[in-house]
């Protein structure tokens, strides 16, 4: 969703996996990854910087002694993805929601939000489908590394059962008719006269 850089922020609509990710349903799932559509944006942008926008921990336990097993519960993810492009359109940023999600009870909350901002130097003004694109695989893709260490850090921190957030794949372009074809059958060694 395209908001204006001053309004205020809705409330993260958290999405319960990616589409890459086992168990991810449609209503989950963020847009099919495009490529082109990504890179139409991706050719003209540098990235400014990373910054820590929010952060919350909470404990599951709070009280005076701990409640909290140390066995391993593993989360699901949860994510919100917001752009806006400057009104003259040479500054992208992209607000990331990410959470931790248990069904109940939960061992612990932990939500980071990062602000991605990128320097924008296009011929033309970006289609609101590209930077929806962009901010969905490119901009997640430069924040997860940042998600991983926060999470992973704060349950250590907490001396809780670590969790590692695995890598974010990306999904390979389907091939196209312009990529080279595997030969269809291999030069004898008799030569071409045989």
């Amino acid at each position: 969703m395209t908001q204006p850089p001053d309004s205020a922020a809705p409330e993260p609509r958290y999405a319960r996996d990616r589409a890459d990710t086992p168990g991810a349903t449609q209503e989950s799932a963020p847009p099919p990854y495009d490529p082109v559509s990504v890179g139409r944006v991706a050719r003209g942008v540098q990235i400014r910087g990373i910054e820590l926008v929010a952060a919350n921990f909470t404990r599951g336990d709070a009280g005076a002694l701990p409640l909290v097993s140390q066995t391993q519960v593993e989360p699901d993810l949860g994510m919100d993805v917001q752009y806006g492009l400057s009104e003259n359109g040479d500054q992208l940023g992209c607000l990331l929601t990410f959470a931790t999600l248990f069904t109940e009870p939960e061992p612990y909350r932990l939500t980071a939000q990062f602000r991605l901002l990128y320097d924008v130097v296009l011929p033309e003004r970006p289609s609101d489908a590209d930077l929806h694109q962009f901010a969905n695989w490119n901009a997640v893709f430069n924040a997860w590394p940042y998600w991983r260490e926060y999470l992973s850090s704060t349950l250590n921190r907490a001396r809780l059962a670590p969790f590692l957030v695995p890598v974010m794949a990306v999904p390979f372009p389907k091939e196209t008719a312009s990529e080279p074809q595997a030969p269809s059958e291999a030069p004898t060694s008799e030569g071409p006269d045989a």
